[in-house]
């Protein structure tokens, strides 16, 4: 999903069944496993000093209590951008988080109909064990 700032958010829903604790720690150690495969492009530390010029996979929105954005809310943010669901071939075209605002309600609507979005967000898949 675009977020409607600056980032993109992966969602990967998963069936009910495990304590907060359990998430938390699969996403850490996903994230750590992508940095270490690929440091140059990934880091899994918070520190923006750290992960300049790299994506910062944020393996800490997967704990109780934590925030993200959901699908066609409006930011906060000077211009009112909107987050969006994204198909992954569409993602590799796009130029930034935040393609659209409140005043795209028309063409958001109209988007949300597209195929290629049938079904975002659901998944009947259970946590892997790594």
């Amino acid at each position: 999903m675009l977020s409607g700032g600056k980032g993109v958010h992966v969602i990967a829903p998963l069936r009910p069944g495990h304590s907060w604790e359990v998430h938390k720690d699969f996403a850490r150690r996903f994230a750590e496993a992508l940095a270490l495969a690929e440091p140059e492009r990934f880091v899994a530390t918070m520190s923006k000093a750290k992960r300049q010029g790299r994506i910062f996979i944020d393996w800490l929105r997967n704990q109780r209590g934590a925030t993200a954005v959901i699908p066609y809310s409006a930011r906060a943010r000077e211009g009112a951008s909107v987050a969006v669901p994204i198909s992954w071939d569409a993602l590799a075209g796009t130029k930034n988080a935040h393609p659209f605002s409140i005043g795209d309600a028309a063409k958001l609507i109209e988007r949300s109909r597209d195929k290629a979005l049938a079904g975002w967000g659901f998944a009947e898949q259970d946590l892997p064990a790594i």
